[in-house]
């Protein structure tokens, strides 16, 4: 029978604690949890008639068990992330917005009723191109919907945003010049 040591309210064995110390490696029957981890020294004897159908109460117990500190952790951790999405997103709305405030007014009359569809998609390029965002030259194109843009113009614009995409990758492809092979592997990476 192993001795338990409690840090808080979870229960941890010493071996394990030991062996985790010393970097040895474990097998399931070892482990408090009875979880399989991969390199194990038992990882490809398991039967899996022994391991059973485990309850969502046993997995929780298995997985979700941390320290006070590690929660913390985890919780700055998403904090930090929701925190940013938040910055993008905002940053995203004040683009469109400004996008909007700056040409929303003219982007109707500049482009008219009889828009000219490779104009629109090289502007959805070029602008994907200046920007290095798709995501961004869409909402600007939403924005500028919204703003009294024609939808047949937006859509030839969204359209050449896909494409401007690819146009990065084209230029690092055309990086491999030098050698045939490598420049057709590499275009063939880069339009895909």
């Amino acid at each position: 029978r192993r001795s338990l040591k409690r840090s808080g309210n979870i229960e941890k064995p010493e071996a394990d604690i030991e062996k985790l110390e010393a970097g040895t490696e474990m097998t399931r029957k070892e482990r408090i949890s009875g979880s399989t981890h991969f390199g194990d020294n038992d990882f490809y004897e398991e039967n899996p008639d022994e391991i059973g159908d485990a309850t969502w109460s046993e997995v929780c117990r298995a997985c979700c068990v941390h320290e006070p500190q590690e929660w913390l952790k985890i919780f700055a951790g998403v904090t930090v992330l929701m925190f940013f999405l938040y910055f993008f997103l905002l940053g995203l709305e004040l683009l469109g917005t400004s996008a909007k405030v700056i040409g929303g007014c003219t982007a109707g009359s500049l482009f008219g009723d009889d828009t000219n569809p490779v104009a629109g998609l090289m502007i959805g390029i070029l602008a994907t191109v200046l920007l290095q965002s798709s995501s961004t030259t869409t909402s600007i194109v939403v924005s500028l919907v919204s703003g009294g843009l024609d939808v047949k113009a937006a859509i030839y614009m969204v359209m050449g945003a896909n494409i401007g995409t690819s146009v990065t990758n084209t230029i690092v492809a055309m990086g491999h010049m030098g050698d045939g092979d490598e420049l057709e592997r590499a275009f063939a990476g880069a339009t895909v």
